[in-house]
């Protein structure tokens, strides 16, 4: 018996699902285009019934794109419901301190990997239009590419020039806005880059923020001679290496974890460096294995969740 297998695309179901779905997303085509890797006039001239090309093709991937978004609705509707923002005592800290920069001060923040300085930075740069956040990487170590990134993040968008004509256009943005730069993962700028920041600020008063990890200390205090102008400006140096009480305590709130077995449990681990994050990690999965269940959060989920992400905080 010969077994017939049915390759062939829905073509028309497809159409109807995509003109459909923009509709009730008010989605663009661009923005279509991205989702599904189709040309937006493509899709467009797809969805008119007017396309002379590939339909099946064109259909393919505009029902893998449907196929994709099933499957993430479905582990939505799984996953626990993670705090979006919980103030912790060290948030409360770092926010006082960038609100301090704004007055035109430079401040440096030194953390443990997750602390939360970063979440913190990004919530004060969605509050206010004049605090502007600029993450720097192993590929903007320079003076060029570190103001690239600075102009991107101020909103000029991608600008060109030489490093001088970037460095005129940034100031000129920044001046007499009262404002704040925070640059996180300051650790990636070479000593040139930091003074060009420094300079920003003597030029226009605009306040700065170095947020990093204990290298960029190691930078500013054993070359002195090369980032002295630097360091010596500096209003705050604040360094902290792991979590206070009080952020265990507010995130073990935010997670409502009442059980006093439980709250043991993830306090050993939250008290570790850099442990803070892993507690969210952790959570996460044992609160969408519980789920998954049709149970209740136990220690037994939290343990078999900490083993997962290969993490020991003893006890069994």
């Amino acid at each position: 018996m010969q077994i017939v297998i049915d390759n062939s695309v829905d073509i028309e179901g497809a159409r109807a699902w995509l003109v459909t779905h923009k509709e009730d997303e008010t989605l663009s085509w661009p923005a279509l285009g991205k989702l599904t890797d189709v040309a937006d006039s493509t899709l467009s001239l797809f969805a008119s019934g007017s396309y002379r090309g590939s339909n099946e093709k064109v259909a393919g991937k505009v029902l893998a794109y449907r196929a994709r978004l099933d499957v993430q609705a479905k582990i939505g509707a799984q996953a626990p419901a993670v705090p979006s923002w919980y103030e912790t005592q060290t948030a409360t800290q770092l926010t006082g301190l960038l609100q301090y920069a704004q007055t035109g001060r430079i401040v440096l923040i030194v953390t443990a990997p997750g602390i939360g300085k970063t979440r913190v930075a990004e919530r004060l740069a969605d509050a206010d239009p004049n605090v502007w956040l600029a993450t720097m990487s192993p590929a903007t170590a320079g003076v060029a590419t570190m103001a690239s990134e600075v102009a991107e993040a101020i909103g000029l968008g991608e600008i060109t020039g030489s490093p001088q004509q970037l460095s005129r256009k940034i100031r000129a943005h920044i001046s007499g806005k009262k404002g704040l730069l925070i640059i996180d993962e300051a650790q990636e700028l070479n000593d040139k880059a930091l003074n060009e920041i420094r300079g920003w600020h003597d030029r226009t008063k605009v306040g700065v923020a170095l947020l990093g990890n204990d290298k960029v200390v190691g930078q500013l205090d054993s070359r002195k001679s090369a980032l002295a102008q630097v360091s010596s400006r500096f209003s705050y140096r604040h360094v902290q290496y792991e979590p206070l009480p009080g952020d265990i305590e507010a995130l073990l709130s935010a997670w409502s974890v009442t059980d006093a077995e439980q709250a043991t449990f993830l306090r050993k681990i939250g008290a570790l460096p850099g442990a803070l994050r892993e507690l969210t990690h952790i959570l996460e999965i044992a609160s969408l294995t519980a789920s998954g269940a049709g149970q209740p959060i136990s220690i037994a989920h939290l343990r078999d969740a900490a083993k997962r992400r290969n993490f020991r905080a003893g006890g069994r």
